[in-house]
């Protein structure tokens, strides 16, 4: 099978603070740019000034902290409070090996 996964420097960076200025001309190449992104990727990257780079390193910090820490607890065979099989783990953690990949190659046919 083809590997379809898009390197993220290839997602458009939509610039909030065009939006906020309403530079004329400017905010509506954003605006194409986030229909594209949504059309194209499905995500949105956004530049926002009124936030700091390093806010945005401790948020990735602390994800990978959590998610790191729950790996561990789960291989302990401790009890995950925050996994929830019962809602199909739709909100919070889902242990490794549980989500499988469904095959539409039929369907496709």
């Amino acid at each position: 099978m083809e590997n379809t996964t898009t390197p993220i420097d290839e997602v458009p960076v939509i610039d909030v603070l065009a939006y906020m200025t309403k530079e004329k001309g400017k905010w509506q190449q954003e605006c194409e740019k986030v229909a594209y992104s949504l059309h194209k990727y499905g995500i949105l990257v956004f530049k926002d000034p009124r936030f700091d780079e390093s806010e945005n390193q401790q948020y990735i910090e602390m994800m990978e902290k959590y998610f790191s820490d729950r790996a561990v607890k789960y291989y302990r065979g401790e009890i995950l409070k925050d996994s929830k099989p019962e809602i199909f783990y739709q909100a919070g953690v889902t242990p490794e090996l549980k989500e499988k990949a469904v095959n539409h190659v039929k369907l496709l046919e």
